[in-house]
Protein backbone atom coordinates (compact mmCIF):
# COMPACT_ATOMS: atom_id res chain seq x y z
CA UNK A 1 0.00 0.00 0.00
CA UNK A 2 1.37 3.69 -1.03
CA UNK A 3 0.61 6.27 1.94
CA UNK A 4 2.21 9.30 3.29
CA UNK A 5 2.74 10.29 6.73
CA UNK A 6 2.30 14.02 7.55
CA UNK A 7 1.06 16.30 10.42
CA UNK A 8 -2.31 16.09 10.94
CA UNK A 9 -4.49 19.37 10.40
CA UNK A 10 -8.08 20.83 11.80
CA UNK A 11 -9.42 19.72 8.32
CA UNK A 12 -8.44 15.69 8.89
CA UNK A 13 -11.10 15.85 11.99
CA UNK A 14 -13.56 14.20 10.12
CA UNK A 15 -11.51 11.34 9.16
CA UNK A 16 -9.99 11.27 12.27
CA UNK A 17 -12.75 10.92 14.10
CA UNK A 18 -14.05 8.03 12.25
CA UNK A 19 -10.85 6.15 12.91
CA UNK A 20 -10.66 7.13 16.93
CA UNK A 21 -14.36 5.27 16.89
CA UNK A 22 -12.80 2.69 15.29
CA UNK A 23 -9.75 2.38 17.62
CA UNK A 24 -12.52 2.78 21.12
CA UNK A 25 -14.77 -0.12 19.47
CA UNK A 26 -11.88 -2.61 18.91
CA UNK A 27 -10.14 -1.76 22.38
CA UNK A 28 -14.25 -2.16 24.21
CA UNK A 29 -14.34 -5.80 22.03
CA UNK A 30 -10.83 -7.38 23.79
CA UNK A 31 -11.32 -5.51 27.08
CA UNK A 32 -15.32 -5.04 28.72
CA UNK A 33 -13.59 -2.56 31.59
CA UNK A 34 -12.48 0.01 28.71
CA UNK A 35 -15.83 1.82 28.40
CA UNK A 36 -15.55 4.83 26.20
CA UNK A 37 -18.86 7.31 25.57
CA UNK A 38 -21.03 5.89 23.00
CA UNK A 39 -21.48 7.88 19.19
CA UNK A 40 -21.97 10.56 19.31
CA UNK A 41 -21.03 11.58 23.29
CA UNK A 42 -17.55 10.28 22.68
CA UNK A 43 -16.86 11.75 19.48
CA UNK A 44 -17.87 15.73 20.60
CA UNK A 45 -15.97 14.73 23.91
CA UNK A 46 -12.96 14.20 22.22
CA UNK A 47 -13.55 16.79 19.23
CA UNK A 48 -13.52 19.20 22.69
CA UNK A 49 -10.76 17.88 23.53
CA UNK A 50 -9.00 17.95 20.29
CA UNK A 51 -10.09 22.15 20.02
CA UNK A 52 -9.24 22.84 23.76
CA UNK A 53 -6.08 20.97 24.42
CA UNK A 54 -4.46 19.76 21.58
CA UNK A 55 -4.52 21.66 18.02
CA UNK A 56 -2.06 24.90 18.74
CA UNK A 57 -0.84 23.30 21.60
CA UNK A 58 3.37 23.14 21.10
CA UNK A 59 3.29 19.94 23.48
CA UNK A 60 1.39 18.13 21.42
CA UNK A 61 2.14 16.37 18.04
CA UNK A 62 -0.49 14.83 15.70
CA UNK A 63 0.59 12.55 12.25
CA UNK A 64 -1.74 10.87 10.08
CA UNK A 65 -1.27 8.95 7.27
CA UNK A 66 -3.25 8.72 3.95
CA UNK A 67 -3.58 6.74 1.11
CA UNK A 68 -5.25 8.29 -1.61
CA UNK A 69 -6.94 11.04 -0.35
CA UNK A 70 -7.73 9.10 2.61
CA UNK A 71 -7.04 8.14 6.32
CA UNK A 72 -5.43 4.95 7.00
CA UNK A 73 -4.11 6.23 10.76
CA UNK A 74 -3.22 8.42 13.02
CA UNK A 75 -0.71 8.96 16.19
CA UNK A 76 -0.87 10.97 19.01
CA UNK A 77 1.74 12.02 21.31
CA UNK A 78 2.50 14.81 24.04
CA UNK A 79 5.49 15.88 26.04
CA UNK A 80 4.98 15.30 29.78
CA UNK A 81 7.13 16.48 32.71
CA UNK A 82 8.73 13.52 34.71
CA UNK A 83 7.34 13.42 38.29
CA UNK A 84 9.03 15.59 40.77
CA UNK A 85 10.53 12.75 42.80
CA UNK A 86 12.86 11.99 39.27
CA UNK A 87 15.34 13.35 37.40
CA UNK A 88 14.11 16.24 35.77
CA UNK A 89 12.96 16.52 32.34
CA UNK A 90 10.50 15.54 29.86
CA UNK A 91 9.47 12.16 28.10
CA UNK A 92 7.57 11.68 25.07
CA UNK A 93 3.99 10.16 25.97
CA UNK A 94 2.15 7.76 22.98
CA UNK A 95 -1.88 8.69 23.52
CA UNK A 96 -3.58 7.82 20.45
CA UNK A 97 -2.23 5.40 17.34
CA UNK A 98 -4.87 3.35 15.01
CA UNK A 99 -4.19 2.03 11.86
CA UNK A 100 -7.64 1.51 9.20
CA UNK A 101 -8.91 -2.11 9.52
CA UNK A 102 -7.90 -2.18 5.76
CA UNK A 103 -4.48 -0.64 5.82
CA UNK A 104 -3.06 -2.94 8.92
CA UNK A 105 0.27 -4.86 8.32
CA UNK A 106 1.48 -2.90 5.49
CA UNK A 107 3.80 -0.52 7.60
CA UNK A 108 1.36 1.86 8.50
CA UNK A 109 1.58 1.91 12.32
CA UNK A 110 5.49 1.79 12.40
CA UNK A 111 5.84 4.69 9.87
CA UNK A 112 3.62 6.64 12.18
CA UNK A 113 5.77 5.90 15.42
CA UNK A 114 9.12 6.54 13.22
CA UNK A 115 7.37 10.16 12.10
CA UNK A 116 6.58 10.35 16.31
CA UNK A 117 9.63 9.72 17.48
CA UNK A 118 11.57 12.08 14.98
CA UNK A 119 9.26 14.75 16.58
CA UNK A 120 9.77 13.49 20.16
CA UNK A 121 13.66 13.30 19.08
CA UNK A 122 13.67 17.08 18.03
CA UNK A 123 12.52 18.48 21.54
CA UNK A 124 15.40 16.66 23.29
CA UNK A 125 12.86 13.64 24.87
CA UNK A 126 15.08 10.39 25.43
CA UNK A 127 11.94 8.15 26.27
CA UNK A 128 8.78 7.63 25.41
CA UNK A 129 6.05 6.13 27.63
CA UNK A 130 2.81 4.66 26.45
CA UNK A 131 0.05 2.50 28.26
CA UNK A 132 -0.78 -0.88 26.27
CA UNK A 133 -4.34 -3.23 27.10
CA UNK A 134 -3.13 -6.12 28.65
CA UNK A 135 -5.93 -7.82 27.16
CA UNK A 136 -4.67 -7.12 23.30
CA UNK A 137 -2.62 -8.97 22.16
CA UNK A 138 -2.19 -7.58 18.76
CA UNK A 139 -1.22 -4.04 20.24
CA UNK A 140 1.06 -5.67 22.47
CA UNK A 141 3.05 -7.36 19.62
CA UNK A 142 3.02 -3.73 17.77
CA UNK A 143 4.81 -1.81 20.38
CA UNK A 144 7.35 -4.84 21.18
CA UNK A 145 8.11 -5.38 17.72
CA UNK A 146 8.57 -1.57 16.91
CA UNK A 147 11.02 -1.73 20.39
CA UNK A 148 8.95 -1.00 23.41
CA UNK A 149 9.90 -2.93 26.55
CA UNK A 150 7.76 -3.47 29.83
CA UNK A 151 8.27 -0.71 32.06
CA UNK A 152 5.59 -0.61 34.97
CA UNK A 153 2.07 -2.77 35.02
CA UNK A 154 -1.26 -0.77 35.25
CA UNK A 155 -3.33 -1.71 38.00
CA UNK A 156 -7.25 -2.14 38.57
CA UNK A 157 -9.19 -2.53 41.81
CA UNK A 158 -13.22 -2.19 41.05
CA UNK A 159 -14.42 -0.83 43.98
CA UNK A 160 -17.79 -1.34 43.07
CA UNK A 161 -17.31 -5.23 43.52
CA UNK A 162 -15.25 -5.35 46.31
Amino acid sequence: MDFIVRPATEADQPEMLRLWREMMDFHAQVEPRFRPLPPPLGEKAWEKHLHEDVWGNEDWCVFVAEAEGRLVGQIMGVLRDQVPVFEPGQHGYVTDIVVDQTARRSGVGRALFEALQEWFRGRGVSNLQLIVAHNNPVSQAFWRAVGCTDYMDLMWYDLATA
